[in-house]
C-alpha cells in the first residue's frame, strides 16, 4: 500500500511538471538564447494619430499565402508587407466571419457579447449589440476620417446595425456574408436578394465587374481623395477567396478568365479558381500600398493584414485553400480555424523583418489602435494594447484566449500559457480532421521568387521605410522561419476525439494537435476545466434568433436585402404578384418563404446546430469509478463545488508563454548557431 501511495504521488508531481521546465519533443529544435530585452514600457513612443489601414482576407488559409513557403500561389504583395514590417505568426480570430469581426471592432471576445454562435445569417433580426461602442466610433473621436469597403457581415435588420450608423463615414459593399461575384446577389437555399450598397444606398455602379476589383478601386480613390493633414482608417474587408454560394463549390468559386488562364499549371479548375481569387486579392493589397505611397502617408501609418479566420475545405461554403499542416478547418476550433495568416507594417517600429511569435488575438487591435489615436477610453475590453510588443519586441500581455464556449451546440475551447484545452466539436466532428493537403501545384515562377517579391507594388512602396536592405538570403530567411513543425507523436500520447472526452495540447510545441496530453497530465486538464468554468460564469448566452424569412423576403423590397424591421413592403405579396427577376445567372427560383415563431431568449437548442447526445460539460477521463478519471468532477452541479482557481493558483501550475530560457522549445523555428543572442518569439535575420 506504501508503495501505491508512493507511485501515485511521484505520477502527480510528474504530470504538474509536465512540459514546464523541459522540452516535450527533445526531436524539435531548440532556438539560440533570448535578445537583451528592450526598457520597460514608460520608454514606448506612441505614434501620433497615424492613418490605420486595416486590409482584411475572407476565409483565407494559412497556408494560402507564399511567405509561409507554400509555391502554389504566390501573393508577393502580401509578402512584401511582411518583410518589410513583421510577420505575426500566432495571430488567432475566432472561428468564424461574424464572431470574428465583432471582435475585431469592439474589442471584446464573442463569448462576452453574445456573439460566438454561428454568423448573423440573412433574415436574422439581430445584429451587433448597439450598446457597444466600436472602434471607428472611438477613432472618429480622435478626429479620423473612417471608411468601410467591402463585407459588414454584422447585421442589417434595423438601419441601427449598419456600417454608418455605427462609426464609418462611408460604406461601399455588403451586408451579408456573401454575394456573387458579378452580379452582387446574395444567392441563399431559401431566397436571393441583390446586396450591394454606397453608404445607405443600393447601388448598381459596377455591376458586372468582379467584387475584388471594386473594392480594391474604391479604398484607392479614398486614399486619392483624402486630406492627409486628417488621420485616416479605412477597413477593406473584402469577400475573397470565401466561395459565393454555400453548397456549390464550382459556382461558388469566381475569378475573371483571364486570370485564371494564367495559372495553368495548376490542373484542378477548382483550385486554380481558388488561386486567381487569392492572387487578386493580392494584387488589390499592392494597389492600395501603392496608393498610399503616391499619397505620401505611409511615413505615419500602421498597416494591418490578416484573415477573418481559416480555409473551410468541406462543408458549407468549402473552398480549395489550405491550412496544412494545421488540424481542422472553418467552423470549429482547431489551429485550422483560429489561426490565420497575418502580417503588421509601420516605420514607427523599431524591430522589422522578422518573424514574431508573439501571442495576438484579433481583439488586442481595438486597445491598440485607441491607443495610438491619443484616446485612453474608460471601459473594460477583453483584448490588450500591442503597440510595445508591435514596436520593441517586448513579451505579449496575452496569456489567455478563449476560443468559444457555446453553450447551444455544447463545445468549448480555451488556451492558456502554452496550453489549449478542447471539449466537445460541431457538426458531429465532421472537422476534426488533418483536411488540408499539401500543395500538389507548383508555380513555375517561384524560381524568381525574390525577385516577383522585390519587384511588387507594395515592396516598391514600403522598402524606402526598411530599417537595413533585404537581399535574397535575407528573405528566404525569413520565410524559412514562417514554417510550422509538426511534433512527431508521442507514445505516451493519446487520441484525441472531443465528442468522447476532452483533449489536452501543449500547443506551441504540437501546433498540429497530434498529441492529447489530456490523460498524462489530468491535474492540468481538471485545472483547465475549472478555468473554462470561470470564464463561463461572465460569457452572454448566444443571442441568436429564429430567421424571419416572411418579413425579409428580398422580394417584398424590390429584390433587394435591407433593413426590413423599420420599412413597409413595396410588395407586400411577392409570391402571387412578380415575376422571378433575372440575372446573369438566369431566373432566380424563391421557395416560399418558412415562418418561424420568434423565441425568448435563450432560444432553444431544435432550432440550432447539433448537440451531442452523450455530451458532457466536463467527461472523466479514463476510469470514472476509480483511479485517474476519478478526480474528475462529471456533471456541473459537481464542478461547480469546486472553487474557481485565483491568479497565485493558476500562476503555480501554469508555465508563461513567454520564451525566457534557451530551454524551451520554438513552435516553428529552426536556426543556425550565428554566436549571437536571438530571442526566439522575435526572429531578425541578418
Amino acid at each position: 500500500m506504501f508503495m501505491f501511495v508512493i507511485f501515485v504521488v511521484t505520477f502527480l508531481k510528474g504530470s504538474l511538471s509536465f512540459g514546464i521546465k523541459k522540452p516535450i519533443s527533445p526531436n524539435l529544435p531548440i532556438p539560440p538564447n533570448p535578445l537583451p530585452r528592450p526598457g520597460n514600457i514608460s520608454e514606448i513612443i506612441y505614434p501620433n494619430r497615424p492613418h490605420i489601414i486595416i486590409l482584411m482576407a475572407d476565409d483565407l488559409g494559412l497556408n494560402d499565402v507564399s511567405y509561409r513557403g507554400s509555391n502554389q500561389i504566390l501573393t508577393p504583395n502580401i509578402d512584401a508587407l511582411a518583410y518589410q514590417g513583421v510577420v505575426l505568426n500566432r495571430h488567432y480570430t475566432p472561428e468564424m466571419c461574424t464572431p470574428s469581426r465583432a471582435a475585431l471592432l469592439t474589442g471584446k471576445n464573442p463569448v462576452n457579447i453574445g456573439m460566438q454562435h454561428f454568423v448573423i445569417e440573412p433574415c436574422e433580426p439581430r445584429g451587433l449589440p448597439l450598446h457597444l461602442k466600436l472602434l471607428p466610433q472611438y477613432l472618429k473621436q480622435a478626429g479620423y476620417s473612417t471608411h468601410l469597403v467591402g463585407k459588414w457581415h454584422l447585421g442589417y435588420a434595423r438601419k441601427a446595425f449598419i456600417p454608418t450608423q455605427r462609426g464609418f463615414d462611408t460604406f461601399f459593399g455588403c451586408y451579408n456574408g456573401h454575394l456573387d461575384y458579378y452580379d452582387h446577389m446574395m444567392y441563399g437555399t431559401n431566397f436571393s436578394g441583390y446586396d450591394f450598397r454606397r453608404n445607405e444606398n443600393i447601388t448598381y455602379e459596377g455591376l458586372g465587374e468582379y467584387a475584388t476589383n471594386l473594392f480594391t478601386e474604391e479604398s484607392t480613390k479614398i486614399i486619392q481623395n483624402h486630406n492627409v493633414n486628417v488621420p485616416l482608417f479605412l477597413v477593406t474587408s473584402y469577400t475573397a477567396p470565401h466561395s459565393s454560394r454555400i453548397i456549390d463549390v464550382t459556382k461558388g468559386l469566381q475569378a475573371p478568365q483571364e486570370e485564371i488562364d494564367s495559372l495553368s499549371y495548376i490542373r484542378d479548375s477548382e483550385i486554380r479558381t481558388h488561386a486567381a481569387m487569392v492572387t487578386l486579392l493580392d494584387k488589390g493589397i499592392g494597389q492600395i500600398i501603392k496608393e498610399l505611397s503616391i499619397k505620401k502617408m505611409l511615413s505615419n501609418c500602421v498597416i494591418l493584414f490578416f484573415s477573418d479566420n481559416g480555409a473551410p475545405i468541406r462543408g458549407i461554403f468549402e473552398s480549395r485553400g489550405s491550412n496544412f499542416p494545421l488540424r481542422g478547418q472553418k467552423i470549429s476550433t482547431w489551429e485550422g480555424a483560429v489561426r490565420v495568416p497575418a502580417a503588421f507594417w509601420s516605420p514607427l517600429m523599431e524591430i522589422r523583418h522578422g518573424v514574431s511569435n508573439r501571442l495576438i488575438h484579433n481583439t488586442d487591435w481595438l486597445p491598440t489602435f485607441v491607443a495610438m489615436s491619443g484616446l485612453r477610453p474608460i471601459g473594460k475590453f477583453d483584448g490588450y494594447d500591442m503597440w510595445p510588443t508591435l514596436a520593441k519586441n517586448l513579451p505579449s500581455p496575452r496569456k489567455e484566449i478563449i476560443h468559444n464556449i457555446n453553450p447551444v451546440i455544447g463545445y468549448s475551447s480555451i488556451y492558456y500559457k502554452g496550453w489549449k484545452y478542447i471539449n466537445g466539436s460541431t457538426d458531429e466532428g465532421l472537422y476534426d480532421s488533418w483536411l488540408s493537403s499539401k500543395p500538389q501545384y507548383h508555380n513555375p515562377n517561384a524560381t524568381r521568387y525574390t525577385e516577383i517579391v522585390r519587384s511588387s507594388d507594395a515592396w516598391q512602396a514600403l522598402a524606402p521605410f526598411a530599417l537595413r536592405t533585404l537581399g535574397d538570403k535575407s528573405i528566404q530567411k525569413i520565410r524559412k522561419n514562417t514554417k510550422v513543425y509538426c511534433q512527431p507523436k508521442i507514445p505516451y500520447a493519446m487520441g484525441c476525439n472531443p465528442l468522447k472526452g476532452p483533449c489536452l495540447f501543449r500547443i506551441k510545441e504540437d501546433p498540429c494537435e497530434l498529441n492529447n496530453l489530456a490523460g498524462v497530465d489530468p491535474f492540468r486538464t481538471y485545472l483547465m476545466q475549472v478555468l473554462l468554468e470561470k470564464f463561463r460564469t461572465t460569457m452572454v448566452y448566444p443571442q441568436n434568433l429564429p430567421l424571419d424569412y416572411e418579413t425579409c423576403d428580398p422580394r417584398k423590397f424590390n429584390g433587394t436585402f435591407t433593413w426590413w424591421l423599420e420599412l413597409e413592403p413595396e410588395n407586400p405579396d411577392p409570391i402571387n404578384n412578380t415575376t422571378p427577376e433575372t440575372t446573369t445567372e438566369g431566373i432566380v427560383t424563391v421557395t416560399p418563404p418558412i415562418i418561424f415563431q420568434y423565441y425568448p431568449h435563450p432560444p432553444p437548442h431544435s432550432h440550432c446546430y447539433y448537440q451531442p447526445a452523450n455530451f458532457k460539460e466536463f467527461p472523466a477521463i479514463g476510469n470514472t469509478t476509480g483511479g485517474i478519471g476519478s478526480i474528475f468532477p462529471t456533471t456541473l452541479e459537481q464542478h461547480r463545488r469546486v472553487p474557481l482557481l485565483n491568479e497565485s493558483i493558476s500562476e503555480n501550475y501554469s508555465d508563461s508563454d513567454e520564451v525566457d530560457t534557451s530551454e524551451e522549445v520554438s513552435e516553428e523555428v529552426t536556426l543556425e548557431s550565428t554566436g549571437t543572442t536571438q530571442d526566439p518569439d522575435y526572429l531578425t535575420i541578418n
